[in-house]
């Protein structure tokens, strides 16, 4: 196969056949998506499969107990697909307080516990209505909440100090406390502002027992979280958490995929149609995943030599990696994670010297309607980190 980075890019229209089969696919996704919110003949909301689903509520600062809080208490929501809530509910004297959530994520909603909240079961309220908790929350005078209990964090540290994004190995934070059974609140939070931007809860933890508890690289709000540097806290769950030097960690989208020591040949252009970055190494030296994805094609070509096209996962783009020592380790639809091992730096194809050829395709893709974009920078910028 001739690969289609070295090939004339493809362009024009689509053929009516296409476009009718465009057309037909369009028209399902809207009568789908009609049927989803209930159509002209329904009732507005979604299907029972689809809709809002509150599995539980629990405390999770300041807190009397896993279901006991009070006034200023902060409590969680969990369930599916809560995405769209707007108000929290809680019992009152006078019928429902309504208060505005502080977090509101696809799986987790957040809110603070109002004056006069009574004991009950708290509800969600969104679009598509009222979505009531199946566990009742207990309200506590404030004088109930403790202090701390006999919670001593021992030993805490973060694994590896260096993640990323989908990556092979996950952020991790390594803890060990005394001195009873208690509820642990893991918070990680942005060195330099003290943001905290995710935390959950890992209930009914042994003391004076090694523990560990990853975190998924996303913020409470479900989005990737940026690269930068942060800190694992841990502590009960009636708040307190506490941090060390050893919780610190970087976290970042991409890693250099070139794993030994290299040095930069010719970048976009260079006099001949170059649409990459070439990135002198010794053959056999190790090649990683810039960013995880799917594995899109593992080629041999006379030009490219062994050549691997990887999606990005959440990016939009294609990562090219092109003279591989030999065919690709993973097989075409295959996923593969950040830094995972892919192949190895080699010299087949039309190639001069030992090195990596990468490129960056824009959306849609490698020769899918994207277009190559320069990696030099983006290549630096993650030398410099990984």
């Amino acid at each position: 196969m001739r690969p289609r980075s070295l090939s004339p890019r493809r362009r024009g229209g689509t053929n009516t056949a296409t476009t009718a089969l465009a057309a037909v696919v369009a028209a399902l996704a809207l009568a789908a998506g009609a049927s989803a919110k209930g159509g002209s003949g329904g009732t507005g909301g979604t299907g029972a499969d689809d809709g809002p689903k509150v599995t539980d509520v629990h405390c999770i600062q300041q807190c009397a107990g896993v279901r006991k809080a009070a006034e200023g208490s902060k409590i969680e929501f969990a369930g599916r697909h809560l995405g769209s809530t707007e108000f929290v509910r809680f019992n009152g004297p006078d019928g429902r307080i309504v208060v505005t959530p502080d977090n509101v994520a696809r799986r987790s909603v957040k809110a603070e516990v109002p004056p006069l909240a009574q004991t009950g079961h708290p509800s969600i309220d969104g679009p598509y209505g009222t979505e009531k908790s199946p566990t009742a929350l207990t309200i506590v005078p404030v004088e109930q909440i403790p202090a701390g209990g006999d919670f001593e964090l021992r030993s805490a540290e973060a694994s590896p100090t260096k993640a990323f994004y989908d990556g092979e190995h996950r952020a991790k934070v390594r803890y060990q406390f005394c001195c009873e059974t208690t509820d642990i609140r893991i918070e990680v939070i942005k060195k330099k502002s003290g943001e905290v931007i995710s935390s959950w809860r890992e209930p009914n933890q042994e003391p004076n027992t090694a523990r560990a508890s990853a975190w998924n690289g996303r913020t409470d709000a479900g989005r990737p979280a940026g690269k930068g540097r942060y800190k694992f806290k841990v502590g009960p769950s009636s708040g307190g958490a506490k941090g060390t030097d050893a919780t610190d960690f970087g976290y970042f989208g991409y890693k250099f995929p070139v794993r030994g020591k290299h040095g930069y040949g010719d970048g976009i252009g260079a006099g001949r149609g170059h649409q990459g970055q070439d990135v002198f190494a010794n053959c056999g030296t190790p090649l990683e995943a810039a960013r995880g994805g799917r594995v899109q094609t593992r080629q041999y070509h006379s030009a490219a030599g062994y050549y691997l096209v990887i999606d990005g996962r959440r990016t939009g783009r294609d990562f090219v990696y092109m003279h591989l020592l030999r065919r690709g380790r993973a097989h075409d639809g295959e996923r593969v994670r950040t830094g995972e091992r892919i192949g190895y730096v080699g010299e087949t194809g039309n190639a001069v010297g030992c090195h990596l050829h990468f490129e960056i395709w824009s959306a849609p893709g490698w020769y899918e309607g994207g277009h190559f974009t320069n990696p030099s920078d983006d290549l630096k910028a993650w030398d410099r980190y990984s």
